[in-house]
């Protein structure tokens, strides 16, 4: 952590950032705490580029069309990609702050690569907490501690956070469970926000850099109308899961039909109401296939999809929650080896 420290430290005004974050609320929030960092020490707003996991193929242009001096990846797997680390150093000094499961340490020359599992592949830290306790070395972050905490929530597990979690429950006097209260709502808020393409996750940022605190996301009438829109078709959705999901002895698979990105969230939340079970919700784009899975206990999710999309496509994630994406002809293969691994 040290090191990541002193790279955000170092940035100076002459300095020309890239934040490169994970689309979802975790990478958001994360990416919105390290940019308040660097606009002070640089005086202007880093360019922003929110990512899926894998990257686009574009993102290399992307990043080609500017003259960074500083890379910064928040919640992102990039060390899945070796090859794509090395043409980000050789454009720029890079920091990854990463939380997922670990493939390889990019650590280099003019890399810094940190990720809490490379001290114990147990923990499971959220790349918010992560970017909160290190910016918290450089200046006071008790006034971003919202977005924080928003960023911790949106990203679920809070196991190995309790340090933060008991920082957020004294200062904003929250007695239950945090996804129950405000916090819970405006990580909603984000996801969808996300869903319905309300905003970007480029504006999103933009959104929470300006605001002077949670009521300001809270009050927001474009966040509010896209939260309910979304509440609404959870609704639907989970009820045709009831009556439409193929059910195997330990493996539930959802086709889910809806105009807008919930993969995520209904995976989650069939978790919760199906906790022995690996859940599967996949969706068809174009050609091919994306998968959102989740088990509450005794699986780990990131190494069935790393292995059952071996040869077919990508996959992987952490051991609660983890993604796949596939052509449409590899999905009777996928099917097949999810259900053999979790035998």
């Amino acid at each position: 952590m040290k090191r990541a420290v002193e790279f955000i430290r170092n940035v100076k005004q002459k300095d020309d950032v890239i934040i490169i974050f994970n689309n979802d609320g975790d990478g958001i929030c994360s990416g919105v705490l390290v940019e308040k960092i660097l606009h002070e020490a640089t005086g202007k707003r880093s360019y922003m580029i929110a990512q899926p996991m894998p990257p686009e193929k574009n993102l290399l242009r992307k990043i080609q069309s500017t003259l960074p001096t500083k890379i910064i990846l928040t919640d992102m797997a990039i060390d899945q990609q070796p090859q794509t680390v090395k043409k980000l150093a050789s454009l720029s000094d890079v920091l990854i702050l990463d939380h997922h499961q670990l493939k390889k340490n990019m650590t280099s020359s003019n890399v810094v690569h940190y990720n809490p599992r490379m001290d114990d592949p147990r923990v499971y830290q959220s790349t918010s907490y992560i970017a909160y306790k290190i910016c918290s070395m450089i200046k006071d972050m008790k006034d971003s501690l919202w977005i924080a905490a928003a960023g911790m929530v949106a990203d679920y597990d809070l196991t190995y956070s309790q340090d933060v979690v008991e920082e957020i429950r004294k200062q904003f006097d929250i007695q239950g469970k945090l996804y129950d209260s405000w916090i819970g709502r405006i990580a909603d808020m984000i996801e969808a926000a996300r869903s319905t393409k309300t905003y970007s996750c480029e504006q999103m940022m933009e959104i929470f850099l300006s605001a002077k605190n949670q009521e300001d996301i809270l009050t927001n009438q474009t966040f509010l109308e896209a939260y309910k829109e979304v509440q609404n078709e959870i609704m639907v959705v989970l009820t045709d899961a009831e009556t439409n999901s193929e059910i195997t002895d330990r493996v539930m698979f959802y086709n889910i039909k809806s105009k807008y990105n919930l993969s995520s969230f209904i995976s989650t939340r069939l978790s919760e109401m199906y906790k022995n079970r690996l859940i599967v919700v996949y969706q068809k784009a174009g050609s091919r296939i994306k998968v959102s899975a989740r088990c509450q206990k005794g699986m780990n999710v990131g190494k069935i999809m790393e292995n059952a999309t071996e040869g077919i496509g990508s996959g992987g994630g952490h051991e609660a929650a983890a993604g796949a994406t596939f052509d449409v002809q590899g999905w009777e293969v996928f099917r097949q080896n999810v259900i053999k691994l979790v035998k």
